[in-house]
Order: C-alpha cells, then structure tokens, then sequence
C-alpha cells in the first residue's frame, strides 16, 4: 500500500495535529535509538510540546545531563563546528554551486579545444594560448597522477578496478 505525498505545512486540526506529532515523535525516537545502536554512538533528543508541561526526553534525564555536560565542557569552536543558521547554510550551497561551475566551465574549455584540434581549427585568428596553456597544466597534472600511482604500484599498493 503506497502513501500519499505530504504537504509541509501547519496541519489545523489540532487532533490531527496531535496525533501526528506523537507518531512522528516516536518514530524520531527509534531512529535516535537505532543511530546509537547500529554506530555505537551517544545520543540524546530534547523535544518541547504544547502537548505536555517540561521537555520530553530520550533515553533518560541522566544520559541526557550527562551528554549535555560533555558537549559545554568543549570548546566554544568545537561545540559549535558543524551549527549552521540559514545565511551559512545558504554560503555554503553558494559555495558548492560555484565549485561545480568551475567545473563545468574548465569542462567546457577543454571540449572547446579537443573541438578546435579535431577540426586543425588551432591555427586561427583568435589567441588560444590561454586556453592550451590551462590545457597543458591539466595534461601536466595527471601526468604526474599517473607516473606517482605506478610509483606506488611497484612498491606494493593494491591496484584498484574502477566500476
């Protein structure tokens, strides 16, 4: 039996409402217990309702003091090393999506010239030197990747298939 795609919004019926947020509560709890379980990791939840007075929380009051107290014992830029809000989430998406145009801009260059060499186009009026000159530097590059892999082969590294 499949599922029907849910909206993310404010659900008005306040039973609804209610009965969804424990189920979903519960469900949070069990992926919780199974993270700590299958990692062997700690972990705790702290979840505020409207539904109950004081926090409800996950596995219990002393594991969850107990690994508060570990995390302010930390250092400030440990404790907050991998806290995002919306403006460095957001920085860091930027920052992603301009490594990938890079990419694909250094991609581009690259068809452009094996276009131009297939055609005997190099010789024309526009300065390509720019561009074999990046162009070299890549060949350049793995040139040296390749030479320093079969360096480590020969002293014993496994070779690795690529699938």
């Amino acid at each position: 039996m499949g599922r029907r795609k849910v909206t993310h919004q404010l659900i008005s019926d306040n039973a609804t409402r209610r009965v969804t947020f424990r189920k979903r509560k519960d469900g949070l709890f069990k992926k919780i217990k199974e993270l700590t379980i299958l990692c062997g990791l700690p972990a705790c939840a702290i979840i505020y309702s409207e539904y109950k007075d004081g926090p409800e929380l996950w596995p219990n009051v002393n594991e969850v003091r107990s690994l508060l107290n570990r995390l302010s014992k930390l250092p400030v830029e440990k404790q907050t090393k991998y806290m995002m809000d919306q403006k460095d989430l957001m920085n860091k998406m930027i920052k992603d999506a301009e490594k990938r145009l890079e990419k694909e801009k250094m991609h581009t260059r690259a068809m452009k010239l094996g276009l131009m060499a297939a055609s005997n186009d190099l010789i024309t009026d526009t300065d390509c030197s720019e561009e074999l000159a990046k162009a070299a530097d890549v060949v350049d590059k793995k040139h040296k990747a390749i030479i320093e892999r079969i360096k480590a082969v020969q002293a014993g590294a496994p070779i690795l298939k690529r699938e």
